[in-house]
């Protein structure tokens, strides 16, 4: 019975279907890129961590620029309505009004999904400068930016044909006290 599994065994000790495994050392450049790459650790670590080059120091960089060249953008913008009063930028404005706006405010400015533009109430300030921030930045929650889009030439036309509606006293959409027609009562 030996004779018979003599017959069957495979030469060597290890051998899987006629292939050897052998002991052969790992290869040098495997070696050296491991120890290197150890080296390299040991060393960037460190300077990562304290020398303020990292993705947080080259954000902070960033939002320093982005900040300094929003207020070169803002210092150059006329504080107030250069289109005030003008019939031709005033007309102009009805279209960009009648284009954009009037999805959001109505055509007469009273507030459908945004705010009334003429009740007394403005939650971000009624100043010119307050306006066109609203108009180019955009607010939370609804307004989006429109500076992007329109440019500085259309909203200050556009704020210039809003100057236009008639107003009302009484409190519109997104206005503290509003109710809209049909709410229940408190």
């Amino acid at each position: 019975m030996s004779e018979e599994i003599a017959e069957y065994e495979l030469p060597g000790a290890d051998a899987r279907d006629g292939i050897e495994e052998e002991d052969n050392p790992i290869p040098k450049w495997f070696t050296i890129s491991f120890w290197a790459s150890v080296v390299f650790a040991f060393i960037y670590a460190p300077y990562y961590l304290f020398s303020g080059w990292s993705q947080v120091g080259q954000y902070e960089a960033e939002v320093a620029i982005a900040e300094a060249h929003a207020a070169t953008v803002r210092a150059a913008l006329p504080s107030t309505n250069p289109y005030r009063g003008d019939a031709t930028a005033i007309a102009e404005g009805t279209e960009v009004w009648t284009t954009i706006c009037v999805a959001c405010h109505k055509p007469d400015g009273s507030g459908l999904v945004g705010p009334s533009l003429i009740d007394p109430y403005w939650k971000y300030g009624d100043s010119d400068e307050a306006l066109f921030a609203t108009v180019a930045e955009g607010r939370p929650l609804g307004m989006p930016p429109w500076g992007p889009t329109l440019g500085n030439e259309k909203i200050w036309k556009v704020l210039a044909y809003m100057e236009t509606l008639p107003t009302t006293q009484s409190p519109g959409v997104g206005a503290p006290d509003y109710k809209a027609p049909g709410a229940p009562a408190n």
